[in-house]
């Protein structure tokens, strides 16, 4: 990743927090001048896709960095909460439509540290993270697995936008469809995917700023499977 704050690189913080097994398997992406922020309540998701083998739909995600960028105003930040989450991908084959599935929580703070000094992209990183294994959406893209990772802001603070999740452009590493969900926005309890910036929507850079670090796994039916060669399964996804 090009931006670097602090003197330490986003991919790098990953590699230091990550398992000895785990690879960054979504980041990049140049920084944009943009920043959004869907006001308080609501979380926004970006979607990451991976390339996969045969039998890898799943991912142990082993931990993650978000970009946050912070305007200052006469030198001050303003400060806020944030919760990371990491979410199952779905997606109906019939209508085309992609959803969210099992949703967990893997990073929460009630501040993002000093409200002084100038405007920052700051890099926000959940640590290492364990116990938490999704279900790759691999029907959508052949050759892909899908997940997100999701950015609430909270507080007094969280409809603020002086703060905002950094938007990129496309990643480096892993892919993603230039669009974002959101949950709840504007009060509405659901799920809705997707939004992007620009006339029409999507002629603008519409990627949040992330990287992941985890590592692909198969389920253990599939498991099973490739110690008979692997070809059962592979007629099963060609279904």
């Amino acid at each position: 990743m090009s931006k670097t704050v602090y003197g330490v690189t986003a991919a790098a913080v990953l590699a230091s927090v990550s398992g000895a097994n785990a690879a960054l398997v979504y980041g990049g992406g140049t920084e944009t001048g943009s920043r959004f922020n869907p006001g308080a309540g609501a979380i926004t998701y970006m979607n990451c896709f991976t390339a996969i083998g045969a039998g890898q739909n799943q991912l142990q995600v082993e931990s993650a960095i978000v970009g946050i960028r912070r305007i200052a105003t006469s030198n001050v930040r303003v400060d806020v909460g944030l919760n990371i989450y990491a979410a199952e991908m779905t997606y109906d084959s019939v209508t085309q439509t992609f959803g969210r599935g099992a949703n967990y929580l893997i990073y929460s703070t009630a501040s993002i540290g000093s409200n002084s000094g100038g405007s920052i992209t700051q890099l926000v990183n959940t640590g290492a993270v364990s116990g938490v294994t999704l279900n790759l959406e691999t029907t959508s893209n052949a050759g892909l697995g899908g997940w997100w990772i999701g950015v609430e802001f909270t507080g007094v603070n969280a409809g603020n936008t002086a703060n905002g999740w950094r938007v990129v452009n496309a990643p480096t590493t892993g892919a993603s469809i230039n669009a974002f969900g959101v949950f709840n926005y504007l009060d509405s309890a659901a799920f809705q995917a997707f939004f992007a910036f620009g006339t029409p929507p999507g002629s603008s850079p519409s990627r949040m700023m992330t990287e992941v670090n985890g590592t692909l796994v198969p389920t253990p039916g599939a498991a099973a499977l490739l110690g008979l060669g692997g070809l059962v399964a592979g007629r099963r996804r060609r279904r």
